[in-house]
């Protein structure tokens, strides 16, 4: 199967929208994810093997999709339990506001510290990865920011296991 019949495939999903083939092995997309247009996906193919990609595929990247857009609470919840971000940077509020009214970290302000709503409400996916090795074996990862910048530059990447548990895979930038 060459992309372009794997490009036709994927016109059929009701995610992906300006699918482009990227190269021999890659097709990029846009998607709408946690109510943000715009979020990139790249859907990349093993260069070892024929590509062999159907609606069944599809189905099940849309089924990842679909727990993704539904699990934001969960998402959150253990990136803020697994890699201290969060604590670290209400550490930070807490010293500095033991000294002053205000705290300052980066270009950020702060009059108290962070609520655990307040930082999962201001993350989001910037980028998705799906890498398919074949039909049945597809893996997929993803890229965090917030706005506010609290993250301070910095991606907070996440990796999905096929049973959909949530594994981190560390703060990039």
């Amino acid at each position: 199967m060459n992309l372009k019949e794997v490009k036709n495939i994927l016109k059929n999903s009701k995610y992906l929208s300006k699918v482009q083939i990227e190269d021999d092995f890659e097709i990029n997309g846009i998607i709408n994810l946690w109510n943000k247009n715009d979020v990139d996906i790249l859907i990349e193919f093993d260069d070892e093997n024929d590509i062999d990609f159907s609606e069944a595929t599809l189905k099940l990247i849309e089924e990842k999709l679909n727990w993704i857009d539904k699990n934001k609470e969960l998402i959150s919840k253990t990136f803020i339990e697994d890699e201290g971000m969060f604590y670290g940077l209400n550490d930070e509020i807490e010293k500095q506001l033991s000294k002053k009214e205000k705290a300052k970290i980066g270009d950020l302000e702060f009059s108290a510290p962070l609520t655990e709503e307040e930082f999962s409400n201001s993350l989001y996916i910037v980028y998705i990865n799906f890498y398919i090795e074949d039909k049945t074996h597809i893996s997929c990862n993803f890229d965090l920011e917030c706005e506010p910048d609290y993250l301070f530059g910095h991606l907070a990447n996440i990796e999905l296991d096929e049973d959909n548990e949530i594994l981190m895979g560390g703060i990039n930038g």
